[in-house]
């Protein structure tokens, strides 16, 4: 039985690796309110390591989710467009590439917004006032 139990733990060990470096990281640059296809929107820009040995897109594997009033709020991907030079979160980034990556929200009102990233302390976004 100890046999068994042995080789089960050691495949299990193969299957899910050694490593607890994650294969997919995020960093937080800057938050802001900017207009998106004629929407008020908060970005989110990041910047995005696959560390994993296949390509991959960053909105598969990581979460960046937005808040006002403690209310979720939407996330907009215009798909195929960049924004100020930052690509969108589901496209596709290269195994071994860091990327810089935007997270696109559209806002309710002119209340502040925290924002819960994968691997970050949660932080809060102060909207320009207008």
């Amino acid at each position: 039985m100890k046999k068994i139990l042995s080789i089960v733990l050691l495949l299990v060990l193969m299957l899910t690796g050694c490593s607890s470096e994650p294969e997919h990281t995020l960093s937080f640059v800057e938050g802001k309110q900017i207009t998106v296809a004629e929407r008020d929107c908060v970005a989110v820009f990041t910047q995005y390591t696959n560390g994993s040995s296949e390509t991959a897109i960053p909105a598969d594997y990581l979460t960046v989710k937005a808040f006002q009033n403690g209310v979720e709020i939407l996330c907009l991907v215009p798909t195929g467009e960049k924004t100020e030079g930052y690509i969108q979160c589901d496209t596709s980034v290269q195994s071994g590439v860091t990327a810089d990556v935007v997270w696109l929200f559209e806002l309710e009102d002119s209340s502040p917004v925290t924002v819960e990233m994968t691997g970050c302390e949660p932080m809060t976004i102060t909207l320009l006032e207008e």
